[in-house]
């Protein structure tokens, strides 16, 4: 759920990499499917959050695919401190942008 100015949150646990079958040593990189909705999208949207600094990003396969090298980029949260808990939880940002030049990469669009 968004507040009236379309800002978001939430808590849980960063995941980690797993291996996928796609190839003989492929491995996704941590990340969260993210899927929007809402009265004025016609279609649910889905992406993926990806963590900045993960080491697998670029060899991922399914981000390999974007040709778009800033669609990758729009993936990928930012660390930022001073939105975490100190010596409780690090916080990333990552804005969604629904339309425009800095959009979003979707997967279903």
């Amino acid at each position: 759920m968004t507040d009236s100015e379309g800002n978001y949150s939430f808590r849980t646990v960063k995941p980690g990499p797993y291996p996928w079958r796609n190839g003989p040593n492929d491995w996704r990189p941590a990340h969260i499917h993210v899927s929007i909705s809402g009265p004025s999208i016609a279609t649910r949207l889905i992406t993926q959050l990806y963590f900045e600094g993960d080491p697998l990003i670029p060899i991922c396969p399914i981000v390999k695919s974007i040709t778009n090298p800033g669609a990758v980029q729009s993936l990928i949260a930012r660390l930022d401190l001073a939105l975490g808990n100190p010596m409780d939880c690090l916080a990333y940002r990552f804005d969604i942008v629904l339309r425009g030049q800095r959009k979003t990469h979707f997967e279903n669009c």
